[in-house]
């Protein structure tokens, strides 16, 4: 919310306003609303009480005061904290800070749990069926939330089977029967057992969440810094698992209020001039490409999905091929063939999913605002900057979005 004056102050939701006679633009919440890790012991945060017209509350959100005097003047005494924006490429930065992850969460959630003893493929399935990409581990014993199966896992699990039965037939030089894949099958072990794998193998990462009443802000850092795309956000007191925040949900949370806000000089800047995204050295496949290799790419590369190019000459994108995509093998004839091609798997995709990735594209000299606006109604997770002639010049993601708007003006101005 946000208005010229104060009035009808919301409890934990950001506002700008002038406070007295100032006249800087200032960020204002309820001090007990101040995320737990947030500003709420920097010096730049300034603690005042203001005067509203009891009009306006009391109301859930308004607490009344226990004044005389402010009994007299019919008015409410209300703490607040305040941050001053004085430069306003710290305006998202700010918006974060002062704001918990409780507030970015949405109105209709939906997550999917398994118990730790779950068939992996059985998993993958609830996964697809339910249209989630991540799907949280609950310890059987103790009935905790331990850890996520995301898509990435079934990537790992499908590659390593192919492989493993590639190098049994090099070695022997026979065919393995159904019996043989039925036996070495080990899509069919429970996600405890394939957790210890990846535990002995060094290649489990340690179980990223954050609690409810953390900054938006220490969210976005722990997304970047641990190169997760999926943060679990928790309830401390309950141990539950409150929902699933992403850079798509920071994004949507930024966009609520920037009309609101004041508004960088970036955003009118081009994309490309200021460095957001991917602009050389761009990884793409093409439909002829074996999808092992593509596989191969997405896990080595660390990226969540790859453009599918018409030719090497014109660079036209024509597809996209994302790590979830890697799922729908699980429900095909022949569940372990990696040897076919990206165009192949695309079109199993198509049959086994009905499902199809929008490809995005933009003009190469998008501005940052225009961007902010193709990413939120078309609702993806990257977009494909082409030149006139529609050849690929530039990859921009979700991520790259969020760390340029919120994370790199406070490393600038340290």
């Amino acid at each position: 919310m946000a208005s010229n004056e104060t009035k009808g102050l919301r409890r934990n939701k950001a506002i700008l306003s002038s406070l007295g006679d100032e006249a800087t633009t200032q960020f204002i919440v309820a001090r007990r609303a101040l995320p737990k890790n947030g500003l709420r012991d920097s010096p730049n945060v300034h603690i005042c009480e203001v005067s509203l017209p009891r009009e306006t509350g009391p109301g859930p959100d308004i607490e009344q005061a226990d004044s005389e005097e402010a009994e007299e003047k019919n008015v409410i005494i209300k703490t607040v904290a305040s941050i001053p924006i004085e430069d306003s490429e710290m305006v998202y930065c700010h918006l974060f800070q002062l704001n918990t992850c409780y507030q970015a969460m949405a109105k209709n959630n939906k997550m999917v749990v398994f118990s730790d003893d779950m068939n992996i493929r059985k998993a993958f399935y609830a996964l697809i069926y339910n249209s989630c990409r991540t799907g949280l581990v609950m310890d059987t014993k103790t009935f905790c939330i331990t850890g996520v199966l995301s898509a990435t896992d079934f990537i790992m699990v499908l590659m390593k089977l192919w492989k493993f039965r590639e190098a049994i037939t090099n070695i022997t030089g026979i065919k393995m029967t159904e019996e043989d894949k039925a036996r070495t099958d080990i899509t069919a072990m429970p996600i405890r057992t394939w957790k210890d794998h990846l535990k002995t193998d060094g290649k489990l990462k340690p179980f990223q969440t954050i609690d409810v009443e953390d900054s938006l802000y220490s969210a976005a850092e722990r997304l970047a810094s641990s190169r997760i795309h999926r943060l679990p956000v928790m309830d401390e007191h309950s141990g539950d698992c409150m929902f699933i925040i992403t850079h798509r949900r920071l994004l949507h949370f930024i966009w609520q209020h920037a009309a609101l806000l004041p508004k960088p000089e970036f955003l009118r800047e081009r994309v490309r001039d200021i460095g957001v995204g991917t602009w050389s050295n761009i990884k793409y496949v093409l439909h002829e490409t074996p999808l092992i290799d593509a596989l191969d790419m997405l896990m080595n590369e660390g990226i969540s999905g790859v453009p599918v190019v018409k030719d090497d000459d014109g660079l036209e994108v024509i597809s996209v091929y994302t790590r979830f995509d890697a799922i729908s093998v699980a429900f095909s004839t022949d569940q372990e063939n990696l040897s076919i091609n990206v165009g192949e798997a695309i079109g199993q995709r198509r049959r086994l999913t009905g499902r199809m990735d929008t490809v995005v594209t933009v003009p190469q000299d998008i501005n940052m605002w225009s961007l902010l606006e193709t990413f939120v109604e078309k609702n993806v997770y990257r977009v494909f900057a082409v030149d006139e002639g529609s050849k690929l010049k530039g990859l921009i993601s979700l991520s790259d979005l969020i760390n340029f708007m919120v994370l790199r003006p406070k490393t600038i101005a340290l």
